[in-house]
């Protein structure tokens, strides 16, 4: 037994319940209380004391939407995130095409043109092509869901068709019908495909990188969506199977299926929350509409600068029907990438026709553009809302200039979803977000953008208690991988996970909340990263 005493341990199921000492066991919490109580109570068979001296404790956060295959890449890629320019973010590839033999590939990551003070567009062909005209290079925008590719990677492409693309995706063109390096979506697939595929240590190495980063930020578990983009189901599965574990790195791996990998799924042995400690399969993903940076998030009434430009639906609402049957003969419930509002509208019409197993629930991801119709609409249904705070404070105020003003009347509307009786997780969609949880805890609470962290709220009657915001990376987190038991409290029978910190969250200025500083990590009773300077 470990007794872990001298801390502030906020159990997490109602507010400001907390003990000071806890008693851990093979994994698990096994007592809460008072330390003196404890040591009496378990005098014989503490075998090690660990004194926190005062810090901070809570259930280990969990990010309920990530992608860490995808995540470990950006972390070792050339990474245009921070850029502020356009002329700056090709200006690192050409530094990095440098260092490349002639015709070496180069994979470039993160950028995001609504961050640049010089030009605010899509890198393009031309761009690359001024890069190089002998290396392969593909650029991925931050959302992913576009790929910029230079002449010398679309020679590569076997499948590339001058006539456009059928199938959820968009090869884009300009006005004279010549091809602008831009593909959307489902297309982007035709450029990423071309790609060497990763091998078994590649894929252990990028988790790795991952994990060990998110361990620096007391995050304890994620769940996950990798199991198509890389060399598909079984193997990438082994991949997480090798890697994730007692005896291996303690992380605890929910994992999303693609649905171009059920069948596959239905012909392996595994299943669905199976019962594993660290690596579990989870609902079956499905992309309904892309996004607002994009213009591919499917919304009602349009866009900005050209109302009639609705975005895309990936799926006719004949294969999409078919795809939710698919899930509900395999037992699986659904997780649905949702950004507009009229996906929002066509996806609850469907669920409701084809409603998952008892004891199931689908879930809606992202959802940030909604009216209080569509909110009543989904009331009654068994779903749970899968939310990334950090959307709001990445895309407000440029997704309004781009939606315009017949946009949605509710923008990431957490409030109204809590106060309806749903569900909610949080999580952060890194790569796409920075992986923090008190970022996005930040942007729960205090619904200010990251152009202006002390400045405007925007529609600040959505935001949440700093109470609210941390339970979605904990009991939110919990109730979305089927834990509710186990998982996202601190009291006995649950996990031995803890996220624990230098400072009250409860007892600092909002806007602090995003300088939160982890001090200590704990998966299973192990402790798995501790800051050097901590005390």
């Amino acid at each position: 037994m470990k007794l872990w005493k001298n801390g502030i341990f906020y159990q997490m199921p109602t507010e400001g319940e907390r003990v000071s000492a806890v008693v851990t066991k093979n994994g698990q919490i096994h007592a809460v209380g008072e330390a003196a109580d404890l040591e009496r109570q378990f005098a014989t068979e503490i075998a090690e004391t660990i004194d926190l001296d005062g810090k901070v404790v809570f259930p280990g956060f969990v990010d309920a939407h990530i992608h860490l295959l995808w995540y470990g890449q950006a972390l070792e890629r050339l990474n245009l995130n921070q850029t502020t320019t356009k002329k700056e973010a090709l200006s690192l590839i050409a530094e990095r095409t440098k260092q490349l033999a002639p015709d070496e590939w180069l994979f470039v990551e993160g950028y995001d043109e609504n961050k640049w003070s010089d030009e605010q567009c899509l890198i393009s062909l031309a761009d690359l092509d001024a890069v190089s005209q002998t290396n392969p290079i593909l650029v991925r925008r931050i959302d992913y869901h576009s790929v910029s590719i230079n002449s010398a990677l679309k020679t590569h492409i076997v499948d590339f068709s001058e006539n456009g693309f059928d199938g959820g995706g968009e090869i884009v063109r300009d006005k004279a019908g010549e091809f602008t390096g831009v593909l959307r979506d489902n297309a982007t697939t035709l450029a990423i495909d071309a790609f060497p595929a990763a091998t078994p240590a590649e894929l252990r190495a990028w988790l790795e990188i991952a994990i060990t980063d998110l361990w620096s930020k007391g995050v304890t578990g994620a769940h996950s969506e990798d199991l198509h983009y890389f060399t598909g189901f079984e193997s990438t599965f082994a991949a997480f199977r090798n890697t994730v574990g007692a005896d291996a790195l303690p992380f605890r791996a929910h994992l999303l299926i693609h649905h171009a990998e059920l069948a596959a799924f239905s012909d392996s042995e595994e299943r669905f929350v199976s019962g594993d400690a660290f690596l579990e399969l989870g609902a079956m993903k499905i992309f309904y509409d892309g996004t607002v940076g994009s213009r591919t998030a499917l919304m009602s009434a349009g866009y900005a600068d050209n109302k009639a430009e609705k975005g895309l639906q990936i799926h006719s609402d004949e294969a999409f029907e078919d795809l939710v049957k698919a899930a509900r003969k395999a037992g699986l419930p659904v997780a649905i990438h949702i950004l507009g509002d009229q996906a929002f509208a066509n996806v609850i019409r469907t669920l409701r026709a084809y409603p998952p197993k008892a004891g199931q629930y689908d879930r809606l991801i992202h959802t940030p553009w909604l009216t209080e119709a569509l909110i009543a609409e989904a009331e009654g249904l068994p779903v749970l809302f899968d939310i990334q705070p950090q959307f709001m404070a990445s895309d407000l105020p440029w997704a309004l200039d781009v939606l315009g003003e017949n946009h949605p009347p509710l923008a990431f509307a957490w409030k109204s979803l809590l106060q309806a009786g749903f569900p909610l997780a949080g999580g952060s969609d890194a790569p796409i977000e920075v992986p923090n949880p008190f970022w996005g805890i930040h942007a729960a609470v205090t619904r200010t953008a990251n152009a202006d962290l002390d400045g405007v709220a925007y529609w600040s009657e959505q935001a949440l208690t700093v109470f609210e915001a941390i339970q979605l990376y904990t009991k939110g987190a919990a109730f979305a991988s089927y834990k509710k038991e186990t998982r996202g409290q601190i009291a006995p029978g649950f996990v031995a996970d803890f996220t624990i910190l230098a400072e009250d969250p409860f007892q600092v200025k909002q806007a602090r909340l995003r300088d939160m500083n982890v001090v200590m990590t704990v998966v299973n009773e192990q402790i798995v990263y501790q800051k050097e300077d901590a005390r």
